[in-house]
């Protein structure tokens, strides 16, 4: 697979977003099946003890990448005669601090739970592989080819499905199941790290070289001026306390209220009762998959927006049809979870529905919270972040104890009720007061 695999970079956006969500689709309907799957296969233990990983997993991705992958994106859309060595400059932090995150987490399994210290590690690793991957799918986004990230994700998950029900048909075991997750993972980063370099070389090359016949001044200027280019520490370390660190702590701390209710239900609930929520909650999670592939496909386009209409056009859509999905499945959530799951799995249902009520305003959320970081609004988002984790811990603790996972399925709701406000209030600042700041990049 090399970049002559995508031969047209100007595909049509409706092509783009179909593609992106058929991908996103089949790529979550095969961690869907493995889940499925392993909760039938696994003990109830066992399979809150995948769930715990996969979420260790998760936030340890999150973190390692601590919003590098998003400021990528954002440069690349700006700059994209940068995109070699913005990609190269970033690639070698990132492999730095996915590798660090997975020891740390070896170590400290190892001294504090050293019963399942193998499988929560193994996860930890499928997940820092996948965040490289996700890391190298922003890049595809920041130069609008996403259709290469779609192409390289059905390749991925398709193996891993294939991979993940051959391991648990063979031996019931999570420590086995994180080694098939694992091994799809590390070949498709392999291919993506070889194709990106490809893809990034020619077009830096090519716009380079209308740069340089137009306006050859600026161009010289522009890479100049990089802090990349330079290769100049101090300006480096700039760049990450100024646009970097902001997105990466906004990131990392909506991760934890998104899902630390998995280990708040843990703390107060026990593992059985996580396994229930952690079912209901990845279909719900599943559902956010349309919004993701409009804003993977309309990034530059936000990035690059003067006003609020580029917003408009994505946000109604993507909130009407969590709108008309919430509706749907509440109506067939009595029926559909026991199918789904098991009859075993019933007493989930009503977390379920609460669940479904927090989708459309995750779906606007997710939404405007890529236009606030496409504007320069890290800081803003950063803030509202951690009142939102704030905000989620307190209702957490207030509701899991009266209504276990029901309690933490409303924690969730509230604090995207919060985060909607607290999201429209800034965008209307950063608007109203600096209206032209996030062009910067067009001079």
């Amino acid at each position: 697979m090399d970049e002559t695999s995508f031969p047209n970079p100007k595909l049509p956006n409706a092509f783009l977003i179909a593609y992106k969500a058929f991908a996103d689709l089949a790529g979550k309907g095969a961690l869907f099946i493995i889940t499925i799957v392993a909760a039938r296969r696994l003990s109830a233990e066992s399979f809150g003890l995948f769930a715990l990983g996969s979420t260790l997993g998760w936030m340890i991705a999150v973190v390692s990448d601590f919003g590098i992958q998003l400021h990528l994106a954002r440069a690349v859309a700006r700059r994209p005669e940068l995109a070699a060595t913005l990609l190269r400059t970033w690639l070698r932090v990132r492999l730095w601090t996915a590798g660090g995150a997975v020891t740390m987490v070896a170590v400290v399994l190892s001294a504090g739970w050293r019963s399942s210290a193998v499988p929560m590690t193994l996860l930890a690793l499928v997940y820092a592989c996948s965040g490289l991957i996700e890391f190298l799918h922003y890049f595809y986004r920041g130069l609008a080819r996403s259709d290469v990230e779609s192409s390289l994700t059905l390749w991925q998950r398709a193996a891993t499905l294939v991979c993940g029900l051959l391991a648990l048909a063979w031996r019931p075991d999570v420590t086995v199941l994180a080694i098939a997750m694992l091994i799809p993972g590390a070949v498709t980063l392999m291919i993506s790290l070889r194709l990106a370099g490809q893809i990034a070389r020619l077009k830096s090359c090519a716009t380079r070289k209308i740069a340089t016949c137009a306006t050859p001044e600026i161009a010289t200027s522009a890479t100049l001026d990089s802090p990349v280019v330079a290769q100049d520490f101090s300006l480096a370390i700039d760049t990450f306390t100024r646009d970097v660190w902001p997105i990466g702590a906004g990131i990392v701390l909506s991760a934890l209220y998104f899902r630390i209710d998995v280990f708040l239900v843990q703390l107060w609930a026990g593992t059985e009762p996580v396994a229930y929520y952690n079912a209901v909650f990845r279909l719900v999670e599943a559902l956010r998959l349309f919004p993701a592939a409009v804003l993977a496909v309309v990034l530059p386009s936000l990035v690059r927006a003067g006003d609020l209409r580029p917003l408009t056009r994505v946000a109604v859509p993507v909130t009407a049809f969590a709108i008309a999905a919430t509706a749907v499945l509440w109506l067939a959530a009595g029926w559909l979870i026991p199918l789904i799951y098991g009859a075993r799995y019933t007493p989930a249902v009503p977390a379920f529905r609460v669940l479904l009520l927090s989708f459309p305003l995750l779906s606007l959320n997710y939404a405007l919270t890529h236009q606030l970081v496409s504007w320069d609004g890290q800081r803003a988002y950063a803030g509202l972040c951690a009142i939102a984790l704030a905000i989620n811990v307190a209702l957490n603790a207030r509701l899991i104890p009266l209504w276990s996972i029901e309690g933490a399925a409303w924690a969730t709701l509230g604090t995207e009720i919060v985060l909607t406000i607290g999201c429209g209030v800034a965008l209307w600042k950063i608007r109203a007061h600096a209206p032209t700041a996030h062009l910067a990049m067009e001079g």
